[in-house]
């Protein structure tokens, strides 16, 4: 058990990913406080009366909080003008109806899809299109502002540099998700990236990274990543959001958790708490 973490504990709703959103949450273990919809088409969008009744009767019973990953297949930074208005209309709708479940936040994609060194094409042409995707990604983000309340809005570092993106998500007062594990496939530091951006921050999304492969469990193999060092930063600038195991496997998530258990208690040991 590692009750005494003092960040809310989190698993997704995809642990099991040939089960539904509802058999999951009834699999979800105690040892989590909450558990993160991933709202998607066709396996649990639209969602619907019986639904959310259900959604809310396996939250009190369980004891849990839930948060929602607003839907993966959205496009908020294309520059195609009929693909973006989808989109946001798919984001306002979700979050309408997503509001019944009472969530703590909403995580959010919105980076270009596509990003200089991630294409056959010239390196000119990629710039531009990066430029073009990152004003269409403000736009929308700033339209969804009459459906939502960006405070709620935790917008995911995916596998492009959200420093273009942090000035103006600050100033329309939308908030972030740091997702460790797609830092470390771009080669950054989490640690130093969340001190950078703390005062943002209200969502964490843990992985691992193995032999190149994201989404993995968290152990002493993980590639670049200090956990203990992770946890000491999210406790010296009192973290107060959840941390989200984000494993698509049961046995990955068993192992992140004994790792997590390990990595808490050296942190304790360290600061002289134990």
């Amino acid at each position: 058990m590692i009750r005494d973490i003092p960040f809310g504990l989190g698993a997704t709703s995809l642990t099991y990913p040939n089960l539904d959103l509802v058999e999951n949450i009834r699999r979800t273990s105690d040892e989590f406080d909450l558990v993160e919809l991933t709202l998607e088409y066709p396996r649990n969008l639209p969602l619907d009366d019986e639904k959310i009744g259900e959604l809310n009767d396996l939250k009190a019973k369980k004891g849990l909080e839930y948060s929602v990953h607003l839907p993966l297949s959205i496009r908020l930074a294309t520059t195609n003008p009929h693909l973006r208005s989808a989109s946001v209309e798919v984001v306002a709708e979700t979050y309408e109806k997503a509001e019944r479940l009472d969530p703590l936040l909403y995580t959010l994609h919105v980076s270009p899809v596509y990003y200089p060194g991630g294409s056959p094409l010239t390196h000119l042409f990629e710039i531009k299109q990066f430029e073009d995707q990152l004003e269409k990604a403000k736009e929308s983000l700033r339209e969804l502002k009459e459906f939502l309340d960006p405070e709620k809005i935790a917008v995911e570092n995916l596998f492009t540099d959200m420093r273009r993106l942090q000035g103006f998500l600050k100033s329309e007062g939308y908030r972030r998700c740091l997702d460790v594990g797609h830092l470390v496939k771009r080669g950054e530091d989490p640690v130093l990236h969340y001190y950078e951006n703390s005062d943002s921050i209200i969502n964490i999304h843990l992985h691992g990274v193995i032999e190149g492969n994201d989404h993995q469990q968290i152990e002493p193999e993980s590639e670049s990543l200090n956990l203990v060092g992770l946890l000491e930063a999210l406790q010296d600038r009192t973290y107060e959001g959840p941390i989200i195991l984000e494993q698509f496997d049961p046995e990955h998530l068993s192992r992140s958790l004994a790792t997590m258990a390990s990595a808490w208690k050296e942190v304790r040991v360290v600061g002289g708490n134990n």
